[in-house]
């Protein structure tokens, strides 16, 4: 079953990354899709057997979530405001 989700966390991962990538390129639509499947690829590679795939499913899905969410919200926050 810990397969399972290593493998899941992999293709989850590719699918976050199409839809990143189609944010990136102009579809502002496609962004809460792709952090979702990031998160839900994140979580599938915590619960996975120790593979390959589990630990690039995990980092690439963790470079989703930072890239997606966390860097736009630090920027906007702190560097990005007017008092």
């Amino acid at each position: 079953m810990k397969k399972v989700f290593s493998m899941a966390s992999f293709i989850i991962f590719l699918v976050g990354l199409v839809f990143y990538l189609l944010a990136l390129l102009g579809k502002d639509t496609f962004l809460l899709p792709a952090v979702i499947t990031a998160v839900v690829g994140f979580l599938a590679g915590l619960f996975g057997e120790k593979t390959i795939q589990r630990k690039i499913g995990l980092i690439g899905n963790a470079l989703i979530l930072v890239v997606g969410l966390l860097l736009p919200f630090v920027v906007t926050t702190f560097f990005w405001n007017k008092p």
